[in-house]
Parts: structure tokens; sequence; C-alpha cells
């Protein structure tokens, strides 16, 4: 009888091998045929498409009537970019198929908006989601004129390693701006991508543009030093510190501190308030030695080299997101960024672009060989070989890229003889 739960515990452990097989043969296991299959879309996924398609550009519907209200419009908006952004960040073949679609529509009937991308990043703990809260709220309360009507937010919460699970608890905390009817809180999961954004984070910036939210403010998970891609996905890069979090020789390791457009001191209230400014001093002193390049936004009539076209440092400020203390002087150097600084963004949105095409690419060549039968198998041998130290991991990787090609070689001689 002692043996009894062990039994069990053995046929669980087996079941649950036979699922995870299973799972993999029918995710992995896409022969050619089955891609061909989805590769044209069905007629109602394309009204599916073209309904998230105008909803998220806000026209009107063929089947609305004339009594059709902005109350609806703006909530069919919210909907469709939260289906839109599920749909992007979506790993089944067909539904990838229509956001590909997705977007080669929204391109195809927008109007090119001015929106501006905002980057808000730091250590765990630092207060991110309160100072994203806190300088939502001052945007949202000021006039037209001054500030954006929409604001859009796309926080970033890590994954476990372990279940793949996110608790998305970012929105949590920003109750007060959740609830804006001008605002849009978003959380995602990292879904254990490196770099502090999720896969797609770019894909759902684009998204938020398309919907006419002028400003969309990108909070990552909790990142260390060399964490920086997320300067891939802002136009504004900000960097949160906390008090007593690092001396002048931290200030001048390369990393994060190098990338970054501004440096913030956030806590700078209560018994922390000396702290911070000792921070915010030793951090003015080691970003003297990271200069940023030629053609940077950083030039004012103050002291950010107004006369000359030289690089200057990025600024380092003190913040409350607590008492509110900084906010207004940080929105202002945001809109001067915004202002002064469209050449630099153009170029910097033009490398961005190039960018996410290689990771994608890098992307499509691995499914490439997990869809493809041949290249499965090879990929199968190549890991075995692997795992019984007989090829060296870089040997291994060029003999599937080679696989990969043959393959797709041909697939397409095969094409063209039908």
């Amino acid at each position: 009888m002692m043996f009894q739960p062990v039994r069990q515990l053995v046929r669980y452990a087996a079941w649950q091998q036979s699922l995870k097989k299973n799972w993999r043969s029918q995710y992995l296991g896409l022969t050619a045929t089955s891609i061909k299959s989805i590769s044209t879309l069905s007629e109602d996924d394309e009204k599916n498409i073209d309904r998230l398609a105008h909803d998220i550009l806000g026209k009107q519907r063929s089947e609305d009537v004339d009594g059709y209200r902005t109350s609806s419009k703006t909530m069919r908006q919210r909907i469709a970019l939260s289906k839109s952004i599920t749909l992007v960040e979506s790993k089944s073949p067909k539904r990838r198929k229509m956001a590909d679609s997705l977007f080669d529509r929204l391109m195809r009937e927008s109007s090119k908006t001015n929106t501006f991308r905002l980057g808000i990043c730091g250590p765990p703990g630092v207060g991110k989601s309160s100072i994203v809260e806190a300088l939502g709220l001052y945007i949202l309360g000021l006039d037209k004129n001054e500030a954006p009507e929409k604001i859009a937010v796309l926080a970033i919460d890590p994954s476990s390693h372990v279940t793949g699970g996110s608790i998305l608890g970012d929105k949590t905390r920003m109750s007060q701006l959740s609830y804006h009817p001008n605002a849009y809180v978003r959380p995602s999961p990292s879904s254990g991508v490196l770099g502090g954004i999720g896969a797609y984070t770019y894909d759902a910036a684009s998204l938020c543009e398309f919907a006419n939210y002028e400003l969309i403010i990108i909070e990552t998970v909790g990142v260390g030093q060399s964490e920086v891609e997320l300067a891939e996905c802002c136009d504004l890069f900000l960097l949160l510190l906390a008090p007593g979090g690092g001396d002048e020789l931290q200030g001048s390791k390369k990393g994060i501190v190098e990338v970054a457009d501004v440096l913030v001191v956030n806590k700078a209230d209560g018994e922390l308030q000396d702290v911070a400014r000792k921070t915010a001093n030793e951090y003015k002193k080691a970003v003297g030695l990271l200069r940023k390049p030629a053609g940077w936004w950083g030039r004012n009539k103050n002291d950010l080299c107004s006369d000359d076209k030289s690089p200057s440092t990025p600024p380092v400020l003190l913040v409350s997101a607590r008492t509110g203390r900084g906010i207004p002087e940080l929105w202002e150097l945001i809109k001067t960024y915004s202002q002064n600084g469209k050449t630099y963004i153009d170029e910097k949105r033009r490398k961005q672009r190039r960018y996410w095409l290689t990771k994608y690419l890098r992307e499509h060549v691995l499914e490439a060989a997990n869809n493809d039968e041949g290249t499965r198998k090879r990929k199968e041998e190549i890991e075995l070989d692997l795992d019984n130290g007989l090829v060296a991991p870089r040997l291994a990787a060029s003999q599937l890229w080679r696989s990969i090609i043959t393959a797709s070689s041909e697939n397409n001689a095969h094409t063209k003889t039908e």
C-alpha cells in the first residue's frame, strides 16, 4: 500500500508528459500543407479584421444608424484596440496572419498623426507605476491646447520563468488613471522576453497611434543595467532612479544610464529628500562624461547647448510621485523634447523600424525551423548531436540554417512545378 501514491505520481507524470508531447506535435507539427491552408483567411476573418480596423480608426460602420453617438464610438474603439493587441500578441499562425492583414489595412486607411512615445523604466520598486499615474493625471488635467487629449499606457509585467504566468498588477496600482475616460491602460506580460518590454510592445504602441492616442507611455518591468531595448520602442527614454541607488561611479558605468535621455530621482519627499538630492547630484556629475550624439534634442535657452550644435548631457530631475513635486517640470521637459527634437525623433524612428524588422525576421526563421517537417527532423538530429557533445552550438546553428535554406529552395521548386 505504501507504494500506491508513488505509482499514482508516476502515472500522473507520464500523463502530463504525453499531453505535452501531443501539444508540441499539434503546435509544431505544421506541415507545408497546413501552413498553406492558413495563408488565406476566410470571409468571416476578413469581416472581423475590417470591423476592427474601422473601430480603431473611429470610422462609422456601414450598419450604423444615424444616431451614432460619440460615447459608443469611443467604447468601440477601446474594445477594438484591446482585441487587436491580443491579436498581435497571439502565437497562433492563423491569428498572426490576421494581425498582418489588420496592420496592412490600418496603414492604408489611416492618416498620419502627430504622436509621441514616452518610455519609462527603472529598477524594481522605484515607483514606475506611481510616476506614470501622477504624470498621466497631471497631463489630462491641463488644457487641451497645452497637452494631449488622450493617453495610452502600456504596462509590461514580468512573466514567471517557472509557470509562464503574469500577475498583471500594474493597472491595479493606477486605479485613478485607469478610470479616466481619456486614458487607456493595458497591462501585458513580458512572456520571458529580455530587455524590459514584451515581444510585441512595438506593435501595441503602433495600434495605440492608429487609435489617435497622442501620448503613449510604455512602462517596462524592473530592469538592470544592460536591459535597454526600450530605447528601440520610444521617442524619449526616461530612467527612474531610487534615492541612494548609486554613486558617481555607478552613474558612469555603460549601459542603461548611457542611453537614457532624462534621469529622474523619484521619492524626493519626507526623510528621503536629502538622500534623493545627494543621489541626483552624484548622477549629474557622472552624466557629464556621457555625451549624447550629435543631433540630440538637448538644446534650450538655459544650459543645454543653446548656441552651438555640440551634444549635451541628459538632465537629472528630482520628482515625488506621492506629493507631485517635480511633475510639472518633468512635463515641460518632455514638451521641450517633442518640440525641439522632431528631426532627431524622425531619424530615431527610422532606425527603430529597421531594428524591429530584423527582430521579426529572426522570429520567422525560428518558426520556419519548427514548422517545416524536414527541417524539424534535421533539428532533432542536430539537437541529439549537441546533447552528446558531438557538435558545438555555433556549428549546430550553422547546420540548421543551411537546412532551412535547403528546405525553402525545395519548397519553392515544388511550388513552381505545381
